[in-house]
């Protein structure tokens, strides 16, 4: 089953972390965690141990918004 990972919000469309977490929220199921980078704001959705390794597709939902997807692993 396909879940949401990761929200990307680029830089270049929100200048801090509370605007991104703003645009972020309206992708998001929950936030697990967040963190910054060069170039993107992150907002974890579920931690990378649920995923099979290698299973992470890209999707561009929007102008600089992302979204990671992974297959979860089977419980």
């Amino acid at each position: 089953m396909r879940a949401k990972q990761t929200i990307l919000v680029s830089k270049k469309i929100a200048k801090s972390i509370i605007e991104a977490t703003k645009i972020a929220r309206r992708y998001a199921d929950r936030i697990y965690t967040s963190r910054e980078t060069e170039n993107f704001y992150r907002f974890r959705q579920r931690p990378p141990e649920d995923f099979i390794e290698g299973s992470y597709k890209t999707n561009k939902v929007g102008n600089g918004i992302y979204i990671i997807y992974g297959e979860l692993k089977k419980k």
